[in-house]
């Protein structure tokens, strides 16, 4: 197709117009994409839910309750995996809780969950008292059991 004033034109006052749609579509496509993830975790497709918010926190980085919902697809893979494939898992699930709880340090389940695996985890895997009993420390300030 050869392109004319007329119809480049046409093509700018087409896209003008789109682009109030595509950027609502934009705006919806991370909500949309952590549904989804919510639902295949639901209904224990915790890779499929992995995946999704590996995908939507590749665009958005800073969604707290995404990188959690990670750390538990994680640690629901880890359970259910080989011993080799579980460390990697555990590895992961650590990360993507300790991310969670620094984006948003006053998510008491994030903490919650960072806790249970620093108790949980041998050292090699992350696993540590001291950082738990911080978080324990911070989670009560929190929940104002004890003075800020």
């Amino acid at each position: 197709m050869t392109i004319t004033a007329k119809n480049l034109g046409n093509f700018i006052l087409a896209l003008a117009l789109a682009m109030p749609v595509m950027a609502a579509a934009d705006e919806r496509a991370p909500a949309a994409l952590f549904a989804a993830a919510t639902a295949a975790f639901d209904a224990r497709d915790y890779a499929r839910s992995a995946d999704l918010l590996e995908q939507l926190l590749a665009v958005q980085a800073d969604c707290a309750e995404c990188a959690h919902l990670l750390g538990r697809a994680y640690g629901r893979m880890a359970e259910q995996a080989s011993w080799s494939e579980a460390i990697g898992l555990a590895k992961k699930t650590r990360l993507a809780l300790e991310h969670a709880v620094d984006i948003d340090p006053s998510n008491e389940p994030a903490i919650e969950d960072l806790i249970r695996y620093y108790r949980k985890a041998p050292g090699f895997l992350g696993g540590d008292n001291a950082k738990a009993t911080q978080l324990e420390l911070r989670l009560r300030r929190l929940q104002g059991e004890l003075p800020s």
